[in-house]
């Protein structure tokens, strides 16, 4: 067989290639790395390990298992949702539609809590974070702050589903507890969660205003609209929260909540005529825009 008609090797190298082609035609974000993505967890390796693999073949089962999620992902489902996990705070958690997918910039909703509750130099903390999802905000407090115990809650039951499995899987069933609740209002069965109040409230809630919803992107459609719409200014669920959130804060307790684009001055006008809080500011994104809400109980 001459080298004209000899079939050709898919290589890794050549794979990686030629999905990238194929999903930027597709519209599909930094396809590159999507193509890297999918392939790795395929292979079930690394991402960066590929590039010392270049000229392996996969087989003919792992072409095809890569070729159906190549596919899946030119149809805009999102890459986290196709493998089922997602890097937070250098934790990797679960991920299903059932939950939105962590984003960097929540990171900094954990930091915050984080920074607050090491600082307040006691053996034992108690955190609430609310709209928990996956959990990973909560996981990611838990881990960082060795004497605290939190509370994750979600309206959502096949949130908090996904929510245990990530609690297990980084070894804080004893020190996480889930339960359903809507937003800070627990059934009267479980009222004594919240019978002594929280050092710190963290809260990633449903900010997408009705408009800034028919505008998402494909990938973004895909996750819950429950998660993400909150009515014609996007205010819906921050505004309870604000209302509620006292009612479950020590006095000095942290108020830390992820807001959306264009909605600092909305919101600072909520938090500045409530007199139960104080020295409220807000954080700022990697990208510069006022991302997190913070804000104390009033003593």
């Amino acid at each position: 067989m001459s080298a004209e008609t000899a079939p050709k090797r898919w290589t890794v190298l050549e794979l990686i290639n030629w999905t990238r082609d194929y999903l930027a035609r597709a519209g599909v974000d930094q396809p590159r790395l999507a193509a890297e993505w999918l392939l790795a967890e395929v292979l079930g390796c690394k991402r960066l390990e590929l590039y010392t693999r270049f000229e392996y073949e996969p087989t003919p089962a792992q072409r095809d298992a890569y070729r159906e999620l190549v596919r899946r992902a030119a149809q805009r489902e999102p890459l986290a949702y196709l493998v089922g996990h997602r890097e937070f705070y250098s934790l990797d958690f679960l991920v299903s539609p059932a939950v939105l997918i962590p984003r960097p910039e929540t990171e900094l909703l954990a930091q915050l809590a984080i920074e607050h509750l090491q600082g307040l130099g006691r053996p034992e903390v108690r955190f609430w974070d609310v709209c928990t999802g996956s959990a990973c905000v909560a996981v990611a407090v838990a881990r960082h702050v060795p004497g605290g115990r939190g509370l994750a809650t979600d309206i959502s039951a096949d949130a908090l589903a996904v929510a245990a499995q990530n609690v297990e899987r980084h070894g804080l069933g004893d020190r996480i507890t889930l339960a359903r609740a809507d937003l800070l209002a627990l059934p009267a069965e479980q009222a004594d969660l919240a019978a002594e109040p929280f050092d710190a409230l963290t809260a990633n809630p449903p900010y997408v205003s009705t408009a800034q919803m028919a505008e998402l992107p494909p990938e973004v459609r895909h996750e819950p609209a429950g998660a993400l719409a909150a009515g014609a200014e996007g205010l819906d669920t921050i505004g309870p929260l604000l209302e509620q959130a006292p009612d479950r804060l020590a006095p000095g307790g942290l108020l830390v909540m992820e807001i959306g684009l264009g909605q600092a001055d909305a919101v600072w006008a909520l938090v500045t005529e409530n007199p139960r809080y104080e020295r409220p500011r807000f954080a700022k994104d990697p990208a510069g825009i006022d991302r997190v809400l913070v804000a104390y109980r009033a003593t």
